[in-house]
């Protein structure tokens, strides 16, 4: 996040320009340099002497005060993790006693929720509360350490001098599949993003920055860190509440936004997504996820205008492909070109490049790689690539560290990476390569038919269903479900004819914030609704036989 020195240039040279809005209030520069100087003084007495200092941040709500406590922890160099209040007491605390922070920020109602985490070394962590209810809603124990309100540690004297800073450190929550692991990385590269980024999006310091994604969504967070580094103003804005993001976009003149791809999907489904077009500022969105369907991109065009453009990035590599407004309406929404910075290769098992057209396993190369996993020095899977097969090239007999990652893809002839599968993380339980790459191209033949506003594709092997797939799917329209039940049904019988499938109209599907599906949620939702149709079947069969 930005520092307090960057806060105070943009304050010298236009104090009363508003910095940050949130909620219904709103801080200008000169504010945002006093508060964030009184919580870096407030946190000093927590750093520990003994080990390197970490902070954590729980919530669910993007506040000012979140971003304030960011400012404060990077202005004392401490790395400080946003992590999400959905994983639960015993998950957080498993990360928790990982990260061994020396501060954790808890806001959006989850004082309870921390007190319910128990990890080595927690009675002695200074807990900061960011709002009242967060303070309120607690049980404490009795060894604890007496936590403190956000107004008192921002009310706390200035220092006269910083400690010095430590080894630079970043955190960042990276799921992997079922459990979640937090990306370190051991260089800043803050900078060099922040050019690369006014190249690609052409961000400036007269913008106005929607952000509308949760916290612990590191490429978002990374956007907004960037606009606030070029004196732009960034406006915050919950996530869940579409009618208050149409609201915000309006009467904020926004002009960039980072949107989580299940809030623009109900944006655009809804009746308050319409007077969005009437905001002539609204120049560039952008959302996370390769799940996207073809009615998301078609509806943003026709209500934003030529304004979407879908990115991919993780914790791992960092914001790594787009796809421009004009791209997506022609090329397949599973892909995207490298943003400046990286240099992807489809390699094949002996780890060369493949020719163009050739789908293999994709290799990443660029610097926001992470360096490893905080949990000992894993790190994704290397492969020596030769000059001659990258983009970057280099002198003869170069090599160049490629990471692998969990996808197949191959490089099209305008040099777009086009996602063609997984490696890891696929929806079946069973591992089958042939079956995989059926259900990964039915996926992809879903999400680009015109009656569908969204679906997903999770192959089950339970008591109730055996093995089969699941497929819930939302219409384009109320009174649609019938001819997309069948429009979703003749296409898995012709691209998996080897599984029964169980089609079925639902009302939302749940998203994380980096674009993939909830699959347990989604499946608690759906699985009585199908047991109960397969009962009625096999009672009307029963009627009919007897």
């Amino acid at each position: 996040m930005i520092k307090l020195d960057d806060i105070r240039r943009h304050a010298a040279g236009d104090p009363d320009r508003i910095a940050l809005a949130a909620g219904g209030a709103s801080l200008t520069w000169r504010a945002l340099a006093d508060v964030v100087e009184g919580a870096a003084a407030g946190l000093v007495p927590a750093l520990p002497s003994d080990r390197p200092a970490r902070a954590v941040l729980l919530t669910s709500e993007s506040g000012w005060e979140a971003v304030v406590a960011l400012a404060a922890c990077a202005t004392l160099g401490i790395p400080c993790a946003p992590l999400d209040p959905g994983l639960g007491e015993a998950e957080l605390g498993r990360l928790l006693g990982r990260i061994e922070p020396c501060a954790v920020f808890v806001g959006g109602g989850a004082g309870r929720l921390l007190e319910r985490c128990a990890w080595p070394g927690g009675d002695g962590v200074l807990r900061v509360f960011l709002d009242e209810e967060s303070a309120t809603d607690r049980k404490p124990a009795p060894s604890a350490r007496q936590p403190v309100t956000f107004a008192c540690l921002q009310a706390a004297e200035p220092v006269g001098q910083l400690p010095p800073p430590q080894p630079y450190e970043s955190l960042s929550l990276a799921p992997c599949g079922e459990t979640n692991r937090i990306a370190v990385r051991k260089t800043s590269t803050e900078g060099r993003q922040l050019i690369d980024l006014v190249d690609e999006f052409g961000f400036d310091a007269d913008d106005v920055h929607l952000f509308a994604a949760p916290l612990w969504e590191p490429v978002a967070l990374g956007l907004a860190r960037a606009h606030l580094a070029l004196g732009a103003t960034v406006v915050l804005a919950p996530h869940d509440d579409p009618a208050g993001l149409a609201r915000a976009i309006g009467d904020e003149q926004i002009t960039t936004a980072v949107v989580a791809p299940d809030t623009l999907t109900a944006l655009l489904a809804g009746p308050a997504g319409r007077p969005v077009a009437e905001s002539a500022r609204l120049r560039c969105v952008l959302t996370l996820g390769r799940h996207l369907g073809r009615w998301v991109v078609n509806t943003a065009w026709e209500r934003l205008g030529p304004v979407l453009h879908l990115v991919h990035g993780t914790a791992e590599t960092g914001l790594n492909t787009v796809l421009t407004p004009e791209e997506s309406l022609v090329a397949p929404l599973r892909s995207g070109r490298p943003t400046l910075g990286n240099t992807f290769l489809v390699v094949g098992d002996d780890g060369e490049p493949l020719p163009e057209g050739q789908a293999g396993r994709i290799a990443l190369a660029g610097y926001r790689l992470m360096d490893h996993y905080l949990d000992g020095d894993a790190e994704l899977p290397r492969v020596e690539v030769g000059s001659a097969g990258s983009a970057r090239g280099g002198g003869a007999g170069e090599r160049e560290p490629f990471r692998l990652t969990g996808e197949l893809g191959r490089i099209d002839e305008r040099g777009r990476l086009v996602v063609t599968g997984r490696t890891a993380e696929v929806v079946a339980l069973a591992r089958d390569s042939d079956a995989d790459t059926a259900l990964f191209r039915l996926e992809s033949d879903l999400l680009n038919l015109p009656c569908l506003r969204d679906t997903a594709v999770m192959r089950v092997d339970l008591p109730e269903l055996g093995d089969a797939l699941v497929v819930p799917f939302i219409a384009v329209a109320v009174g649609r479900e019938v001819t997309g039940r069948a429009a979703l049904t003749a296409a898995c019988a012709r691209r998996v004819p080897f599984l029964p499938a169980h089609v079925i109209p639902v009302d939302t599907i749940p998203y994380s914030p980096t674009g993939r599906i909830d699959t347990a949620e989604l499946l608690e939702s759906v699985l009585p609704i199908i047991t109960l149709n397969l009962q009625l079947e096999k009672a009307v069969q029963q009627e009919v036989s007897a």
